[in-house]
């Protein structure tokens, strides 16, 4: 029987369900590649498969080395658990977990009984040999990165060097149906997520990325991935590329040749990941330049408006003043700018936080392009300087990956001794995921949601204008809303 990797990517609850197709499993697909040429790689998607019991069922056999899920932190994992038991009644082909919660906590990941093995960080290389090793019974110690039982305790290897990109193979996209995954923006343009650079060299206080990639930028080089990007438009159709790198303009000139052989080859470009720093080192003749080229989306961290905020306890370059001259230079463009925020960071106050309430409103009134999707409620993360700050100050976080499971990015867990400002938090919440009538790139409504959000976004301007937010009866809705996603499988 031919020997076989199974991979399983696990539901994420909420973050899918307006989508007509979920993200493509890239970070699955990339740990596979270097191993994808010597065996089968069978993959189940929970996201998009309603028998998932039954195709994994299919998938584990006697041949099956080892079964590998993936997990960012929050709801992701208890989707991951479930199908990680699942596999262990069929098959006992050792698991393997890795991706973003477990690279951020690998001890703990490796500690639960679901889990024979951790792969830390990046997994091309380290999942390569650790497959390899299990495919010919020989042993998997000290293979950098990777984290096993020894004596019923985890014991891991330090991680190696960071990868070289142009040293690792394209995405695998023909191990799965791309038709399930290929994104619809704009009425039915088919797009691609495609990531040309990993890392980010700034130092952010409340963001995984400086722990996950050593604050180092990687990217791929420009030549290659156009040629790449050549390929799978003609294999999948392609209108455009959502290119979604942690922050694309950190090499200005690369960013441009990309975004000009993209034009060339008749692709719209979408970018997520660019700051505020980047975009002011453009000149006019650079946003231009953008616009001919067929740029049609660029998205902007903002997250809070106050300057205390930003650079005392985010750690975050750039003052307001700066975010405000340079969105202003969209205006009139037809570039989508879409712009997030977060309320509820540590010591932040509540004048702070009506500061960018007000702000985020006043970006929606520069003109249609102008978006934002939600005041994100923050959610302290393992692997940031601010969880490590709260966590010595003695914050209580999960200590298995149960409980991590409960960790939504959508509830503030900082506030339980300040009841009034959790309310003050959610009630604003509610209200601004109405306030823009365009969401997500990718997500179309259909007709009771647009009556919805239609009838009650003038409701929702009316109260976070005047800051009249008690009685909200519709807030009981939204709690029950909540309730009634969870239970969908």
């Amino acid at each position: 029987m031919k020997q076989n990797l199974v991979l399983i990517q696990p539901g994420i609850g909420d973050m899918d369900m307006f989508r007509e197709h979920p993200t493509p499993p890239v970070g699955l697909l990339c740990a596979a590649s270097l191993i994808a040429g010597g065996m089968e790689i069978r993959l189940v998607d929970q996201r998009n498969d309603r028998d998932w019991r039954g195709s994994l069922a299919k998938a584990l056999d006697a041949g099956t080395v080892a079964i590998a899920v993936t997990s960012m932190t929050g709801e992701m994992i208890l989707h991951a658990l479930k199908a990680a038991r699942e596999a262990r009644r069929f098959s006992k082909a050792p698991l393997v977990w890795g991706g973003i919660h477990a690279s951020l906590l690998p001890e703990q990941t490796a500690a639960h009984e679901l889990a024979d093995y951790v792969v830390e960080g990046e997994g091309e290389a380290a999942f390569a040999e650790l497959v390899r090793r299990l495919a010919a019974g020989a042993d998997t110690g000290g293979i950098p990165g990777v984290w096993r039982k020894v004596n019923g305790k985890p014991e891991g290897a330090p991680r190696a060097a960071l990868l070289d990109m142009d040293q690792l193979p394209p995405v695998p996209y023909h191990l799965v149906d791309m038709e399930k995954y290929v994104q619809l923006y704009h009425g039915g343009r088919r797009t691609l997520f495609y990531q040309s650079s990993r890392g980010c060299p700034h130092h952010c206080a409340y963001c995984y990325n400086h722990a996950f990639n050593g604050g180092r930028w990687r990217a791929r080089d420009a030549e290659q991935i156009l040629k790449e990007l050549a390929e799978l438009k003609a294999r999948y159709r392609l209108d455009a590329v959502y290119i979604w790198d942690d922050n694309f303009f950190i090499d200005h000139a690369r960013a441009m040749k990309i975004i000009a052989g993209m034009k060339d080859l008749g692709l719209s470009c979408l970018l997520h990941g660019a700051d505020v720093e980047t975009i002011a080192r453009m000149t006019d003749a650079d946003l231009d330049f953008l616009q001919s080229a067929g740029v049609e989306s660029l998205s902007l961290g903002v997250e809070s408006a106050s300057d205390r905020v930003r650079a005392d306890i985010l750690k975050k370059h750039g003052s307001i003043d700066l975010v405000r001259r340079q969105l202003s230079r969209f205006r009139g463009r037809p570039i989508e700018i879409s712009c997030y925020f977060i309320l509820g960071f540590p010591s932040e106050t509540r004048e702070e936080m009506k500061k960018t309430i007000r702000f985020a409103m006043d970006v929606l009134r520069m003109g249609p392009n102008f978006h934002m999707e939600r005041f994100f409620i923050y959610t302290p993360y393992p692997g940031t300087e601010l969880f490590d700050t709260l966590e010595k100050e003695g914050v209580r976080f999960p200590s298995s990956l149960e409980e991590w499971g409960t960790y939504h990015w959508d509830h503030s867990r900082l506030h339980e001794s300040k009841p009034e400002i959790r309310d003050f938090i959610e009630r604003v919440a509610t209200a601004g995921k109405f306030l823009d009538s365009s969401k997500d790139l990718f997500i179309e409504f259909n007709w009771f949601w647009k009556t919805v959000f239609g009838i009650y976004r003038p409701v929702a301007w009316a109260r976070l204008s005047t800051g009249v937010l008690w009685p909200m009866p519709e807030l009981f809705f939204s709690r029950i809303f909540k309730k009634l996603v969870k239970t969908v499988k």
